[in-house]
């Protein structure tokens, strides 16, 4: 697993991506002398309907939220974690203790300072309130400012994957005078304010945002390092998020020139691809596309073996082949990470994942007292294009055998909120993952226990067996007990591997392909 005294034994991997992504500084050579100034409108899916990444963990506001928020560390264009808000750092002999120099001369976008108890304030907030600090809460004894410009965070036992966790989402560094005293559904708008290139313009809830240059920004000096790290500049005056729900309305206005980039849904990239006035472009990594059967009681999932019968039920080629659009985007494999992302992806489990007999289905269903007749309820959402489908699809497939299934479509944040309500009162979901997270305490699929009651102490076990490895050979072993037993529980069923691509204007420059990164970005006059 990657971290920052390991950078040797990453080389394998960071060749194997060089081949998916070009380097920022590669492409901005390519596309000649920056300009500065000028609009670019993007194309998003929902609205974020938060800005605070703790409190509302969607891709959207990941997304934007990227451009205005930093932390200690950030993950290069290989996913290499990469000091980012830390200048330099020390690792103590017995690997209990990290102390970390923060940059000088950094400021908030309020022009504040940032100092050491901002860190404090924003990663205890990660550890009671993001799923990854509340796993890595346990291994931690402090996190202390000795001085302003210090942070030390003390543990109780090693943590193999730390540096890797602090550069994963939940960790970014907020002003600590904003986080006091905050709800469960965290800070409005008036406090999204971070040490980033862009800071929010303004906001017309369900229509656009706007993000503007932050012209106090101070920059690293890495130019080569790409992806979410390094240096950033901030060419484009500013960032318009138009929300764009339909997908026809996405590409017509791809086509037509009305926003400058996109991340349309896979069956829309054969079209895309073929029109010469775009730029069509593969993206590192990708999604887990997944169904989630309910553990909670309650649910008529709850009973394992009606979580067998499901995969054995799923004909998940036939699925991928309905909603995976060009099989140059989707990959036919069961692992919780992207084979981009070589220290997590494993083969574990391929058995179980190829399995499908529908007759066995309905026996164990029958089994579980699931019998004809039944509805089988699923919650899903119209924010993503691929979740509505793989409802429908499913439904079809429990209809073959007799079953029936209400559906229940939300907004993305909606379904979040409706799963968790009523955590007894829903069957299955749909949803995907970002497969390229380079820790398991990070990855969905093996945090589920608080949206789907699929914790276990044989799954704590594994995880502790992983934060204990001191080598990338040990952890990868780890890796893929982890993956078995992900297909043995069926915490999550993975439908396949989706690769990411963007769409966008020949005159979008400096881009480094590299999801909605858009500082070094310019357009051409």
């Amino acid at each position: 697993m990657k971290r920052i005294p390991l950078f040797a034994t990453l080389a394998a991997a960071a060749t194997l991506l060089a081949g998916c992504m070009g380097g920022a500084g590669t492409q901005a050579a390519a596309d000649g002398p920056p300009v500065r100034g000028g609009n670019l409108t993007v194309a998003v899916p929902t609205d974020p309907q938060s800005l605070d990444m703790v409190a509302n963990p969607g891709q959207v506001t990941a997304q934007i939220g990227n451009m205005m928020y930093e932390k200690l560390f950030e993950v290069d264009q290989h996913f290499v974690a990469r000091p980012m808000l830390v200048d330099t750092f020390d690792i103590s002999p017995d690997r209990l203790t990290y102390t970390f120099k923060l940059r000088q001369g950094v400021t908030f976008q309020d022009g504040n300072p940032l100092t050491g108890t901002d860190v404090v304030a924003s990663l205890q907030r990660w550890q009671k309130s993001h799923r990854t600090g509340q796993l890595v809460t346990p291994d931690i004894d402090a996190i202390a400012a000795p001085d302003p410009a210090t942070v030390t965070v003390h543990l109780k036992r090693p943590r193999y994957p730390l540096i890797d966790e602090l550069a994963g989402a939940g960790t970014e560094i907020y002003e600590a005078k904003n986080l006091a005293g905050l709800p469960a559904t965290g800070f409005g708008q008036d406090k999204a304010i971070g040490t980033g290139p862009y800071k929010l313009k303004s906001w017309d809830i369900g229509q656009q945002l706007v993000l503007e240059r932050y012209d106090g920004y101070k920059s690293r000096s890495e130019e080569d390092w790409g992806g979410q790290a390094g240096a950033k500049h901030a060419y484009l005056d500013t960032v318009t998020y138009k929300v764009v729900g339909d997908q026809d309305a996405l590409v017509n206005g791809l086509q037509t020139g009305q926003w400058d980039h996109a991340m349309p849904a896979n069956d829309q990239y054969e079209q895309l691809k073929a029109n010469p006035n775009l730029v069509v472009h593969n993206l590192p990594g990708g999604n887990e596309n997944v169904i989630i059967p309910n553990f909670n009681p309650g649910s008529k999932f709850a009973d394992p073996r009606a979580r067998k019968a499901l995969n054995l039920l799923l004909d998940k080629p036939a699925i991928n082949a309905a909603t995976g659009g060009s099989k140059d985007l989707t990959i036919e494999t069961g692992a919780f990470a992207s084979p981009d992302n070589k220290a997590s992806y494993s083969t574990a489990g391929q058995d179980v994942y190829q399995q499908h007999d529908p007759a066995r289905a309905k026996q164990l269903l029958a089994e579980a007292g699931i019998t004809a007749g039944t509805t089988i309820h699923i919650v899903t959402t119209n924010s993503y294009p691929e979740f509505g489908k793989w409802a429908v699809l499913l439904q079809d497939e429990l209809g073959k055998i007799g079953l029936g299934a209400k559906i229940d479509t939300y907004d993305f944040a909606t379904m979040l909120g409706t799963l968790t309500k009523d955590p007894g009162g829903w069957d299955i979901t749909t949803m995907f993952f970002d497969s390229s997270l380079t820790s398991p305490a990070q990855m969905p699929a093996l945090t589920l226990g608080t949206l789907n009651g699929s914790s276990s102490p044989e799954l704590d076990g594994l995880m502790a067996e992983f934060n204990a490895s001191t080598t990338p050979e040990q952890a990868k072993t780890v890796i893929d007990k982890l993956q078995a037993f992900t297909w043995k529980q069926l915490s999550v069923i993975t439908l396949s591997q989706s690769k990411l691509y963007a769409a966008y204007t020949p005159r979008l420059k400096g881009y480094g392909d590299f999801y909605r990164v858009f500082w070094n970005s310019w357009l051409a006059s």
